[in-house]
């Protein structure tokens, strides 16, 4: 994959065309479930040049392509420890699921994370 250029917030849609067709499609449909499951914006955003999901105008969660594996950024400190038991697919590394190529995430797996975060953002927002 190599050094890709910079994107701006507004240029995430370039990101799929920056990576290998094959690989794109994996991470397109897993943006395609993410946005739908989570009742996600349809537009994505560039955060730390990482294609990343909002929900009611905050960053969610974030995803991307490495060469032997594809992950999803819980962008956030302690959320993994709370999917750590949880998780019945991908590697978990503190704030980081990775997942193989040949894995796809199924929207089990999608579901327990977002639903992890709903109650994140819900308990973050009442600690204000």
């Amino acid at each position: 994959m190599g050094t890709m250029r910079k994107l701006e917030r507004d240029q995430a849609e370039d990101y799929f065309e920056l990576i290998e067709p094959d690989k794109a499609k994996v991470l397109l449909d897993l943006r395609k479930r993410m946005v739908r499951l989570a009742g996600a914006e349809k537009e994505l955003i560039m955060s730390y040049q990482l294609p990343t999901i909002r929900v009611a105008g905050k960053n969610f969660l974030a995803f991307a392509a490495w060469n032997k594996f594809y992950s999803i950024y819980l962008l956030s400190g302690t959320l993994g420890k709370s999917l750590v038991k949880k998780l019945k697919q991908g590697e978990l590394d503190k704030s980081v699921i990775r997942f193989s190529w040949d894995e796809k995430v199924t929207d089990e797996t999608l579901k327990l994370i977002i639903s992890a975060k709903e109650k994140e953002l819900i308990a973050r927002a009442k600690a204000r």
